[in-house]
């Protein structure tokens, strides 16, 4: 019995090891697949700025465009006021001159605010720019580790695996069927240890007359609340393979 227990309590240590393997194997894709999202992120922001500062320049070009207008307007009609002889003409063209300049001034003042827009997105850009380099180092760092760590993981896979194939073969096939039968009903926990009486995994105590039955250790038991096997976990046989 004594060897029975023993390989069953190796054989779970074998596939909790696994489990935990496979859980670590896929959290390096996740992480991975974060930080490309949050890199995207980042690009997608930094083409924003792109789209605005093209927009900002294209309003810029266009108001330098009527400023020179304005101002090949204005010289026009300073020309024209030197050759006019009516008093009335002469007002009406002073007030199309100030209505020129006023509008000038008007665009001067908006291109102001278009460089300052400008100085401000080509801030902000930089900003980004560095931040997502800062990523893409930070990326290509983890894509190399998670690498390195899938194949360290791969190995103690394997390793395992060998493991578990060798114990299986020690153990007798209906043990076996009993084993994994509770391991996929139990949450793939099949064999608890039981101490002062209780099971430490369901956490029920047990009649005394089981529990000393379980001590003498002359037949396999499962418990009677959770239906995992049984041994006593302060049997000294078991704490060099616990």
């Amino acid at each position: 019995m004594e060897t029975i227990i023993k390989s069953l309590i190796e054989l779970q240590g074998c596939d909790f090891e696994l489990r935990m393997i496979q859980e670590k194997k896929a959290k390096g894709p996740v992480r991975i697949l974060a930080l490309e999202e949050e890199l995207k992120q980042v690009e997608d922001q930094a083409d924003e700025e792109i789209s605005k500062a093209e927009a900002i320049k294209k309003e810029k070009r266009q108001t330098d465009q009527t400023i020179a207008d304005l101002e090949a307007q204005i010289e026009k009609s300073k020309v024209k006021l030197s050759n006019i002889k009516s008093n009335k003409e002469y007002g009406a063209a002073l007030k199309e001159i100030e209505d020129l300049e006023r509008e000038k001034a008007t665009c001067e003042d908006r291109a102001l605010q278009i460089m300052e827009v400008l100085e401000s997105l080509d801030e902000k850009y930089s900003a980004i720019q560095e931040l997502n380099q800062t990523q893409r180092e930070q990326l290509e760092a983890d894509e190399k580790e998670v690498q390195k760590e899938m194949k360290t993981l791969e190995k103690a896979c394997k390793k395992h695996e060998k493991q578990k194939k060798r114990i299986r073969k020690e153990i007798d096939e209906e043990l076996l069927t009993l084993y994994d039968n509770i391991c996929d009903h139990k949450e793939g926990i099949a064999i608890t240890s039981v101490l002062k009486g209780v099971c430490q995994t369901c956490h029920m105590g047990m009649p005394p007359q089981k529990f000393n039955e379980l001590m003498r250790g002359d037949v396999l038991m499962n418990c009677p609340h959770c239906g995992r096997i049984m041994y006593w976990g302060e049997d000294e046989r078991y704490s060099d393979t616990i």
